[in-house]
């Protein structure tokens, strides 16, 4: 929070970090473009263009209305014959339904097998399976969610979109490598679409053949390109984030700013990074989570709770939303890391149908997701390697949040416009160099992350940066743990530690446990599973080279050791595997 203001009187970080090279060339309209945008709406001619697309958008309203009145006298009519049977009736009702709904749009399935109608007039999807659809069904047929005539509609409908054309539905935004075309959604029926090298220009849901989920309260943003503000900084540096370990509080801005930017490229990140909001009670996380949320939906946004038996409920909102923030992830979720582990990698979550026998349902988690917590329980290695920890601590004095939002809200399309004016830049250089492998898990944010900072000369900052998370992540998976606080005492004591079989390290690490009462796996077969699990943790928090070998029968010998240190016994020691068992659980 300490710093300089800018022109604008936005506070600035204090450092000169990498964080501060993050912001783009702006290519959005110029002073001129602005001022002569104001001039033509300032124009009465302009005024009344304006004014007849706001009546041709009532004789549409009218028209609807008129539409649906005449759907309702046709169903009205053919529910009355009383000369034609009931096998009849319905099918001919769900035909004069289908024809009404195709005059205004179309039916379309994904991949997943999820069942949508795209509504032009509002430019928005309807799941079939969900409560708006068959509320916009029943609006316009006259017919009761009760009603025996209604069931069989709805259930001809979604017989039929499950055999018809799957198409792709986007979620925030979709970018075209080779074309560098980039288009984002403003949250409800609009986006705003760009060419590579082009201006920003304002279009609507579906054009060009591109589908966005939008949630039914959100509200839309639009973008202001003042080229001097710096509402962005003003955006992070109310996000109460701390030093922590190697990881300062700038660098911890920079790595956020990197992941929201990464958003808008969902074909660069098939794996995501989780946003962990760590800290003591009262330090603004989950402020925090919902200043994310406010500015990509909107005032109607809030964060969610987690329940312990409620899996369902978690596919249901990774899959339905755009964005989800999971508040107070304290209390142990047995099911909570394999989820986690299962959005990151973008695997799809499959659960079996109510009241079937062995029918499976597959979900593709769609929503950007972040979690708040003050004591986790997810720290499981492989589950900390997807996290993107980010440290929080107690403010000496609060501001309510009224206040935090309403600023929020009269800075969101500021903040939006210097966010279309960085992708833009982005998306221009982007894949024109290659970027290169490195150890850390989550390759494809390391590797949009060189991309921006390449752009900038700085490819080797990113590179250091990368490393200084992976200790944060490996710090976040080790705390509390008495593997790590056992093995650490015992190379104080040792220096080296090894060749030793694993039950003569297993005997070592628990006379150290007992005695400083840490909390440690009470069978050998526990130890050796979990020192496999741990290696990369036991490395990266011990400083050590983590080397294993197999003897007579079969028995593992571990062996720890500084690198550049003597290795001593080495036999058939695996000391090359230690990069190539990065991707590996």
């Amino acid at each position: 929070m300490n710093g300089q203001n800018d022109e604008a009187g936005c506070p600035l970080p204090s450092d000169h970090s990498a964080y501060a090279e993050l912001h783009c060339r702006p290519p959005g309209p110029s002073a001129e473009e602005q001022r002569v945008a104001a001039k033509l709406m300032a124009d009465p001619e302009a005024r009344r263009r304006a004014l007849a697309e706001l009546r041709q958008d009532e004789r549409v309203e009218s028209e609807e209305s008129d539409n649906s009145q005449e759907l309702y006298q046709a169903i009205r009519a053919c529910v009355l014959d009383k000369e034609t049977p009931a096998f009849d009736k319905r099918r001919r009702i769900a035909a004069l339904v289908r024809e009404e709904l195709v005059k205004g749009g179309f039916f379309c399935r994904t991949s997943d097998h999820r069942l949508f109608y795209f509504l032009r007039s509002e430019r928005q999807l309807y799941d079939l399976d969900q409560r708006p659809f068959q509320h916009l069904l029943a609006s316009m047929s006259g017919l009761s969610a009760t009603e025996t005539y209604f069931r069989f509609v709805l259930d001809s409908l979604q017989t039929e979109t499950g055999r018809g054309r799957a198409v792709e539905v986007y979620t925030l935004a979709h970018f075209d490598l080779g074309t560098g075309y980039l288009t984002i959604s403003d949250g409800c029926g609009g986006v705003w679409r760009r060419e590579r090298g082009g201006a920003w220009e304002y279009g609507c849901n579906g054009d060009n053949g591109l589908l966005f989920f939008t949630e039914s309260e959100a509200e839309p943003w639009t973008p202001e390109f003042r080229c001097k503000d710096r509402t962005l900084d003003w955006f992070l540096d109310r996000m109460l984030l701390s030093d922590h370990g190697e990881l300062k509080q700038s660098d911890q801005k920079t790595l956020f700013l990197v992941y929201l930017l990464a958003q808008f490229f969902p074909g660069l990140r098939r794996t995501r990074l989780v946003p962990a909001f760590l800290g003591p009670q009262g330090s603004g996380k989950t402020s925090a989570m919902r200043m994310n949320g406010v500015l990509f939906l909107g005032n109607n946004f809030d964060v969610t709770g987690l329940h312990r038996d409620r899996e369902d409920a978690f596919i249901a909102a990774v899959s339905n939303r755009v964005v989800v923030a999971l508040d107070n992830a304290d209390t142990r979720v047995p099911w909570l890391e394999n989820a986690i582990a299962t959005y990151a990698t973008g695997l799809r979550y499959r659960l079996r149908r109510l009241y079937s026998t062995n029918e499976e349902l597959a979900f593709e988690p769609r929503a950007i997701m972040m979690l708040s917590s003050r004591d986790p329980h997810f720290q499981r290695p492989d589950v900390a390697e997807r996290l993107l920890p980010l440290r929080f601590e107690r403010p000496e004095k609060y501001i309510s949040e009224s206040v935090l939002f309403q600023e929020l809200s009269s800075r969101r399309g500021v903040i939006w416009g210097e966010l279309l004016m960085k992708l833009a830049t982005i998306a221009d250089d982007l894949g024109k160099n290659e970027s290169p492998a490195t150890p850390f898990r989550m390759a494809d944010f390391a590797s949009f992350g060189w991309q921006v900072f390449n752009q900038a000369g700085k490819a080797s900052e990113w590179l250091t940066l990368l490393k200084r998370l992976e200790g944060a992540q490996m710090n976040f998976a080790s705390e509390g743990d008495g593997l790590i606080a056992a093995l650490r005492t015992l190379i104080e004591r040792e220096g080296k530690v090894g060749p030793l079989e694993v039950g003569e390290l297993f005997r070592k690490s628990s006379e150290i446990a007992e005695v400083d009462s840490l909390p440690m796996s009470r069978t050998v077969q526990g130890f050796g599973m979990k020192l496999t699990n741990m290696r990369r943790v036991i490395e990266v928090e011990l400083g050590v080279k983590y080397m294993e070998e197999r003897r007579h029968k079969g028995k593992r010998f571990i062996t720890l050791i500084a690198p550049g240190g003597d290795t001593g016994e080495t036999g058939d020691t695996i000391s090359g595997k230690v990069a190539s068992s990065e991707g590996t659980e």
